[in-house]
């Protein structure tokens, strides 16, 4: 069983991008849906991996019975890049978005993110680096002093 369905899957993407990542021979047009399913249960094991550890005793299978939104969203993005990995597409923002997925997930598993309950999504929180100075001390050189040298 996997977080997000292939009719979630379906509806997130239009057609035309369906055949293209599953019709590898290229006569049918049409979708294969055996092939989203396996994308989206590898995607599955995956977020597993990283969130096993994290549900401290609840048991995975009733997490994917009732999966939060967060991890249909993560579930579907790993089996997107899965299957442009499979064509041979390697793109940057396909890796930009595993990559996303995947440092959410490692937040998880430190506990620094919750997963949220009955699809409710629990966003980490967001740290500024810090305040732009836009007052300080007068300079001791400036262009005006400097000119002529």
């Amino acid at each position: 069983m996997s977080y997000a369905t292939v009719a979630e899957f379906r509806a997130a993407l239009p057609q035309r991008d369906l055949v293209a990542l599953t019709d590898l021979d290229g006569g049918t047009d049409e979708v294969d849906e055996t092939r989203l399913q396996a994308a989206l249960d590898d995607a599955s094991a995956e977020i597993d991996s990283y969130i096993a550890k994290a549900l401290s005793g609840a048991p995975l299978e009733a997490v994917k019975a009732e999966p939060p939104r967060i991890l249909k969203v993560i579930c579907r993005n790993l089996a997107l890049h899965q299957l442009y990995v499979n064509i041979g597409h390697d793109m940057e923002a396909r890796r930009s978005l595993r990559d996303d997925a995947i440092n959410f997930l490692k937040s998880v598993a430190r506990g620094d993110a919750a997963l949220g309950d009955g699809g409710s999504v629990v966003a980490p929180e967001v740290v500024t680096p810090g305040v732009a100075m836009t007052d300080g001390p007068e300079r001791h050189m400036t262009r005006d002093q400097l000119r002529g040298f």
